[in-house]
C-alpha cells in the first residue's frame, strides 16, 4: 500500500529564475518540491503581469527546506523578493 505523501506551500515569490533555482537546489538535497503558478496580479502603478508561483514540499522536510532557501536568499543566490507561507 502507497503512503500518502502530504505537501505544503512553503515559499511564494514572482522570479522565475528563483523557481529554477529554488527546485534545483532543493533536489540537491533529495527534497521533493512542486512549484505551481498562479493568476497574473496587475499592479495599478506598472502595465506588466506578475505571475506569483508557490513552491510546495514534503511536510517532513519542511525546515530542511526552508534552511536551503534561507541560505539561498543570503548568499545572494536567488532575491530576496520571496516569502515563506509555513
Amino acid at each position: 500500500m502507497a503512503s500518502r505523501i502530504n505537501f505544503v506551500d512553503l515559499y511564494s515569490f514572482f522570479n522565475e529564475l528563483d523557481a529554477s533555482v529554488i527546485e534545483t537546489l532543493l533536489e540537491d538535497y533529495s527534497i521533493s518540491c512542486s512549484i505551481r503558478t498562479l493568476g497574473p496580479i496587475r499592479f495599478s502603478t506598472d502595465t506588466s503581469n506578475y505571475q506569483e508561483k508557490r513552491i510546495s514540499v514534503e511536510s517532513e522536510k519542511i525546515e530542511n527546506a526552508r534552511k536551503i532557501i534561507i541560505d539561498a536568499i543570503r548568499s545572494g543566490v536567488i532575491s530576496r523578493e520571496g516569502k515563506f507561507r509555513a
